[in-house]
């Protein structure tokens, strides 16, 4: 089976194909998996350790691709997520992340920015992927719109990967975890805007104006 909920972020963004994509964790690779992967530099993984599969990338690797693991801890784990109220709004959890992890948001991107063309990844691709790219594609300059699109394009593939990948909320999780409403980044990107864009958020955290400069001259046809 082919990388589940795989897309280039071109798609619904104009932007240059061929640089940035995105998609769940893999899951029975396939020899064209293995030569999309070939043409990369980075395979951006933002799951935690205790989401992580050893090697689960290794029949793909080889050459120039680096696996850089970058979860950010406690965000997806267990313990994190049964503290979740059950009636979660998905797009606060969203605004949650970008005030509270800047620091990490700012590393990630940094990291994509010095290792394109890349691949970013999480479990099921939807949140902390969605938040990743929607940050990158802000400070670029796609229009809200075409973000909240790529990110829409989530909830077709949802179907897909609980049944694959086997993928149950335990008793009292959120069922917004197994959501990707539109509304949800469109909350977020509303929360973006009032601080100012990605761009000054993430320099805040970190980020430095030349891997800025290196999005946009890697994406922007």
């Amino acid at each position: 089976m082919p990388l589940l909920n795989f897309r280039d972020v071109a798609v619904e963004t104009a932007l240059r194909p061929g640089v940035l994509y995105r998609s769940a964790q893999p899951h029975t690779l396939t020899l064209a998996d293995a030569e999309l992967v070939a043409g990369l530099r980075l395979i951006a993984d933002l799951r935690g350790d205790d989401e992580r599969t050893p090697g689960d990338w290794a029949p793909v690797l080889g050459g120039a691709v680096r696996h850089a693991p970058l979860g950010a801890g406690s965000v997806a784990s267990p313990a994190h997520l049964a503290t979740l109220p059950a009636d979660l709004d998905l797009g606060e959890m969203y605004v949650g992340l970008l005030e509270h992890r800047r620091t990490w948001l700012a590393g990630v991107v940094a990291e994509i920015a010095d290792g394109l063309p890349a691949l970013v990844h999480c479990a099921a691709g939807k949140d902390r992927t969605g938040i990743v790219i929607a940050l990158i594609l802000d400070l670029v300059g796609v229009d809200h719109e075409a973000i909240v699109r790529d990110y829409a394009l989530t909830a077709k593939a949802l179907p897909d990967l609980m049944l694959t990948l086997g993928i149950e909320l335990p008793p009292g999780m959120p069922p917004a975890l197994l959501e990707a409403p539109e509304s949800a980044m469109r909350t977020f990107l509303a929360a973006l805007s009032a601080q100012g864009g990605a761009e000054l958020v993430l320099l805040a955290g970190g980020l430095t104006p030349t891997h800025a400069a290196r999005l946009r001259a890697a994406l922007i046809p």
